[in-house]
């Protein structure tokens, strides 16, 4: 067999809510297996009821359960139904070509049925609940069973060699067995498929058992051979209303259950030879069988179908009931009716009760209900509407309740009787007296915007999605152009052909709001136009789209600003920038001479900083040699007086050579290039300490230098800083019997500092101002020795750091130098 082809088992998984439903593939096998277990039983059961003398069979069985299986399942149930006709072909013990045939003819036949059924059918159940399903599945059970009974007469023919005149005897009888049973066996397995609640069954289930029970007990004791009335087929009669009784009163399960049983109790009574019909040959007692079987469930197939219709039409009728029912309950309309004479006889109380108050309006006119205005149209004019019947929509009427208005649209048809006369109108009144206020207060909020858009000075246009104007605000329709011109309604484009001097402008605005429409992207640009005559302006023109909830475009404002004196400042404003850039290069080229000029005299003091570093100290060592001999060669001639100006003469040479090298110093600080890195001053600091003390061993200063004192400075700058200061700390506290020196750190300002603290000679606070100058001394040069550069070349390293220096003493009790290094960021060159 091959697979039926898609377009059959679309239908079926439609129909069937378990089609579509993924299953295990063990359960698929289970399945398939139960069905071809099923199968043979049913073949077996169609075996027992064969005719011992003439082996023929009333019904075949097994034709149901695979139509159904095919039905429900499709070809995923294919394979069972194809197992169950081998193996039951197989055991009835059939020839080789009674076997192909007969199961070419099973297969084929339920398998072309189950198709048009899916095919005529939304749902298997329909074959049962509507009367044309049941119509479709006799004719296509009685259809399908052609193929089957002319595959079954082809392979008896092959097998047994039936002559010709027998040929439609059995053919026809075959034929009927099939179609009988189907019938018999797919319409209980249609009613227990069906995805219903078991809860139905034990609804009147004492009816149930006692209808049921004497349905079966008259059937079986008539198939048995017990005549309980004259003729035994008054008891067919009788057992009839029987059977139209449970179809019209029981659940598809119970009476499809008990026409299963009571057919096979009439298909083994015949088999048994004690039915009714036993006088006559077996040939007329199956097709009797076989008519009055099909007549039974025929008739209880098509009212079931016809109860199930009318339930269906009572429970969609009793929904939309209910439906209109909470429509009607959650409405916020009042109902109402007018008689024939249009006078009010059905008012609810809702409506007299928030509109009309205690206004007696049963037995009135709708106009001649007292303090109620008409607003839509005159009183009159809706009586001639009412008196030709005619309906009438949205009347709207209004009366004061108190301090404000109450407001009534009303709707109404005319109702005519069966006969076609007029019996009055029927309609509906809505309270929208909220609506209204809304209404009220969209028009005074249109009114205060109108009035904002038409107080700003700029030029705005609001334009709808078809690019027509429907807004001009003052400062637009003030202007000459527009004042004698129909703008509402009209498009740029069309306006261009009334204003021939603005035509160009309109037609550059009209091309860019269609590309702002297309694109839904706001414009931006600038345009020189010349709106009053003679006096072209500047406007910075913007165009906005307006887009809905869902984004398309909806309209634009076009807004233009006028710009023009903006754009005269900035004019202005460009130019006094130019003249200034002229001035700024002008005293760049300045400043560049002037630096070129600085340069060259730094190239000039190098140079004399080379002359003296080098021409002056040669005279100085021939002067200071000279004098060393003679104090050394003739000192004995001299007097004492002679050898202390030689003295004398050698001292200030060498303090000369002193005050140059301290000179060149100070020079070289100033040019240096700061490199900072960070620096640990306690090594530093300790380092020098190590080094005065080596230079007088016989001092003995107490040096208080704590650990970790990081600074972010150039190192060896840092250590120019610190000898000169600790220096002079050792130097001023030469004639301290006990001498300290320290070194830590603190604040200067807002940065973090360090200092250089000792309680040596100190100085007066008077002359702070000279200590950090070049060749300022405090202290006489025969007490402490020095050329007065050291705290400048200090103050000089501190400024390349960007950092300060700063000094506090007092007289005999010491001095305090604090200094900072700055930030990286804040060094300048001093």
């Amino acid at each position: 067999m091959s697979t039926p082809p898609q377009s059959l088992q679309a239908p079926s998984e439609q129909a069937d809510p378990s089609a579509g439903r993924a299953r295990a593939p063990g359960q698929g096998v289970v399945i398939n297996l139960l069905i071809a277990v099923a199968y043979c039983l049913l073949a077996a059961l169609s075996f027992r009821l064969r005719d011992v003398v003439s082996g023929q069979m009333p019904m075949w069985a097994p034709m149901g359960l695979a139509l159904f299986a095919l039905l429900q399942g499709g070809t995923r149930w294919l394979p069972g139904v194809v197992v169950g006709v081998l193996a039951s072909a197989v055991l009835a013990r059939q020839g080789a070509a009674m076997i192909v045939l007969f199961s070419a003819g099973q297969i084929l036949a339920p398998w072309a049925g189950a198709a048009l059924l899916r095919r005529l059918t939304a749902r298997p159940t329909d074959l049962l609940e509507r009367t044309d399903g049941a119509l479709k599945l006799i004719a296509v059970i009685y259809l399908m069973a052609v193929p089957s009974a002319v595959a079954t007469l082809a392979g008896s023919v092959l097998a047994h060699g039936v002559p010709p005149d027998r040929w439609l005897e059995i053919g026809s009888t075959a034929w009927l067995g099939d179609a009988l049973g189907a019938i018999v066996t797919v319409l209980p397995l249609l009613a227990w498929g069906a995805r219903r609640p078991l809860q139905q069954l034990k609804r009147r289930l004492p009816e149930q058992i006692v209808v049921v029970g004497a349905l079966m007990g008259l059937l079986s004791v008539t198939f048995a051979g017990v005549a309980l009335l004259p003729d035994p087929m008054l008891q067919l009669y009788v057992a009839l209303p029987l059977v139209v009784w449970v179809a019209l009163r029981f659940p598809p399960r119970v009476g499809w259950t008990a026409f299963l049983i009571t057919s096979m109790m009439a298909l083994a009574g015949t088999a048994n030879g004690t039915s009714p019909f036993s006088p006559h040959p077996m040939q007329v007692q199956l097709l009797v069988l076989h008519g009055l079987i099909m007549l039974t469930a025929a008739t209880a197939l098509f009212i079931g179908a016809a109860m199930s219709e009318k339930q269906a039409a009572r429970r969609a009728l009793r929904e939309r009931e209910s439906h209109f029912r909470a429509l009607t309950l959650l409405s916020a309309d009042w109902h109402w009716e007018l008689d024939a004479e249009l006078r009010y006889h059905r008012l609810p109380d809702e409506l007299t009760d928030a509109h009309f108050g205690d206004t007696e309006l049963d037995g009135c006119a709708p106009w001649e209900i007292p303090g109620e205005e008409a607003l839509t149209q005159p009183w009159g004019l809706l009586r001639q509407t009412l008196e030709r019947h005619e309906a009438f929509r949205d009347f709207l009427s209004r009366r004061r309740d108190g301090s404000r208005w109450r407001y009534l649209a009303s709707s109404g048809e005319p109702v005519f009787d069966a006969s076609g006369a007029f019996s009055g109108y029927r309609g509906v009144s809505r309270d929208i007296t909220a609506e209204m206020q809304a209404r009220e207060a969209l028009r005074e909020e249109e009114f205060r915007l109108r009035a904002l858009v038409d107080a700003l000075p700029d030029l705005i246009v609001l334009k709808d999605r078809h690019l027509r104007w429907r807004l001009a605000n003052r400062a637009l329709l003030d202007t000459r152009c527009l004042k004698k011109t129909a703008w509402l309604g009209a498009t740029s484009e069309e306006l261009a052909a009334h204003l021939p001097s603005l035509s160009e402008v309109l037609l550059h605005n009209h091309a860019i709001a269609q590309e702002v429409a297309r694109t839904c992207k706001p414009h931006f640009e600038e345009q020189v136009v010349d709106l009053a005559g003679n006096d072209p302006r500047v406007y910075d023109v913007s165009i906005i789209p307006l887009v809905d909830d869902d984004g398309a475009f909806n309209g634009l404002v076009s807004v233009r600003r006028d710009v023009t004196a903006q754009r005269e400042a900035a004019r202005i404003q460009a130019e006094h920038v130019q003249s200034v850039q002229s001035q700024n290069d002008e005293l760049e080229r300045r400043v560049g001479a002037r630096t070129a000029a600085l340069e060259a005299a730094v190239k000039e003091l190098e140079a004399f900083s080379y002359s003296v570093s080098h021409d002056l100290r040669a005279p100085l060592r021939a002067l200071d040699g000279f004098s060393r001999l003679l104090v050394e060669d003739y000192g004995d001639l001299l007097d004492e007086q002679g050898r202390e100006y030689l003295a004398r003469i050698r001292r200030n040479s060498q303090r000369m050579g002193e005050l140059i090298d301290d000179l060149l110093e100070l020079s070289r600080v100033s040019r240096a290039e700061v490199r900072r890195t960070l620096t640990n001053l306690s090594d530093v600091a300790r380092d020098i300490a190590r080094e005065l003390d080596a230079e007088a061993p016989s001092r003995q200063v107490q040096w208080v230098i704590p650990e970790g004192l990081w600074v972010d400075a150039d190192p060896g700058l840092a250590r120019i800083v610190l000898e000169n200061l600790l220096r002079n700390a050792w130097k001023f506290t030469r004639l301290q019997p006990q001498p300290r020196i320290e070194i830590g750190q603190s604040r200067l300002g807002e940065q973090t500092a360090y200092y250089v603290r000792d309680n040596g000679a100190g100085f007066d606070m008077a002359y702070v101002g000279r200590l950090f100058a070049p060749f300022q001394r405090l202290h006489n040069n025969r007490e402490y020795d020095g050329s007065g550069i050291g705290l400048a070349i200090v103050q000089r390293i501190i400024r390349l750091h960007g950092g300060r220096v700063a000094a506090e003493g007092v007289p005999g009790q010491g001095a305090t130098f604090s200094f900072s290094f700055g930030a990286a960021a804040e060094a300048v060159e001093a």
